[in-house]
């Protein structure tokens, strides 16, 4: 499996489908390889949970550009000649290269979004950015001239590859009509989460109140890396209709980035707090462990995801739909695939603060809405997108792939 990143490199969806899947495949006898991109600290080799990583020198962390493809493509070679491979599986983009490297050895592919998806992003952003900010429109201009350069030179590579892995039915159609996939190849594995660790528990009155919640009134998560795309600024000016409409109403936003001060300054200017606010609408977290947030979930009454990134469902609505939350979050990109509106979730307009606002009125004024959403909620990612059904559905298509070139489907 080769991934341009790993856990050791932080906090992340693609880190965390990588690691589980990677983990979910050992518990199951299968012996795995995880090559990745190199390590701040200098460590080449680690062995954790069952999986072989091996992290390659000079190559910069995350960055599965230049070196890469000699480095990765050297280290498959050298492990194949100790023990045979059977398939490799590229994660994302970076492991296309190897395609037909190895005879016999089929490659699968798991994009993680497309560089057609980035590229509809950026324009969005460019359009939100353009008034008064110069210099956030240039560089999400720049950001979509090298998606429009990566997503020319990739799709050949891909229709390369043996198997294909959609994560989403908007992903099928997009790998479909867009890079040609034929239909042969594409396979549908949902992206799932342990539904063990993520479960209904009964909230925990210091993580309220570490969140900012007061005693009695309604707690708002959102949970994502602090980046213009997530959309975290459209929650931040939907929330003095929510508060002022539901009285005592807290935001909790869980995460840390670049956009974060940002974010501070906008909620200050709506006079909803800022860094360090104490008992206000608005309370900045910082980045929790993972290991911290189904607590975080419990505490809450509700989770919202504004995102406007046409891409992959964040994992953080899985996880909170797993703690039987209900979940406000944008129609857009591939979250249909996990969210029926009105079923197990709302969904709205992304970029619509106003309605955003409606909807989460509605939903935090009727504890027996929150609750049948939740409940539906929690058994829609249970039947389709648990961490089981990842790790199954995943080697059936090794098995299929195998089986197209030749080798034996077991």
């Amino acid at each position: 499996m080769l991934s341009p990143v790993a856990p050791a490199h932080g906090r992340g969806g693609v880190q965390d489908i990588v690691w589980s899947l990677a983990r979910g495949l050992a518990q199951r006898g299968c012996e795995v390889k995880l090559v990745t991109t190199g390590r701040r600290d200098g460590v080449e080799f680690e062995r954790r949970d069952g999986v072989d990583l091996c992290f390659l020198r000079g190559v910069r962390p995350m960055q599965a550009v230049g070196p890469w493809e000699r480095s990765s493509r050297a280290q498959v070679s050298d492990l194949h000649r100790e023990r045979p491979f059977e398939v490799i599986h590229s994660q994302s983009f970076c492991g296309l290269h190897l395609s037909g490297a190895l005879p016999g050895v089929p490659v699968v592919a798991s994009p993680h979004g497309t560089h057609w998806d980035e590229l509809r992003t950026r324009a969005r952003l460019v359009r939100e950015s353009l008034p008064g900010a110069p210099l956030a429109a240039a560089k999400a201009a720049l950001l979509w001239g090298l998606m429009l350069r990566r997503y020319a030179a990739e799709g050949p590579r891909l229709r390369r590859a043996d198997a294909v892995i959609a994560t989403s039915r908007e992903q099928r159609e997009v790998l479909r009509r867009r890079y040609g996939i034929p239909e042969a190849k594409l396979h549908d594995v949902w992206n799932g989460i342990d539904t063990r660790c993520f479960a209904p528990r009964p909230p925990d009155p210091a993580v309220r109140e570490m969140l900012g919640a007061r005693s009695g009134t309604p707690l708002v998560l959102a949970v994502a890396r602090l980046y213009q795309e997530k959309g975290i600024q459209h929650a931040l000016r939907a929330w003095p209709r929510v508060a002022s409409a539901v009285p005592g109403a807290t935001l909790a936003v869980v995460g840390d980035g670049p956009y974060r001060r940002a974010l501070e300054s906008l909620a200050a200017s709506l006079g909803l707090g800022g860094p360090g606010s104490a008992g206000r609408p608005v309370r900045f977290v910082g980045a929790l462990a993972l290991e911290e947030l189904p607590g975080c979930y419990a505490a809450a009454d509700a989770f919202v995801n504004p995102t406007v990134r046409i891409n992959g469902y964040d994992l953080t609505i899985l996880q909170a739909m797993a703690c039987g939350k209900p979940v406000v979050v944008s129609n857009i990109g591939s979250v249909p695939t996990l969210v029926t509106d009105g079923a197990d979730g709302v969904l709205v307009p992304p970029g619509d603060a106003a309605g955003l606002a409606a909807r989460l009125i509605e939903v935090l004024r009727s504890p027996e809405r929150c609750a049948a959403l939740g409940a539906a909620a929690r058994r829609t990612v249970c039947e389709s997108f648990s961490l089981e059904r990842m790790v199954e559905g995943t080697l059936a298509v090794y098995r299929a792939a195998r089986a197209g070139v030749g080798g034996e489907a077991r």
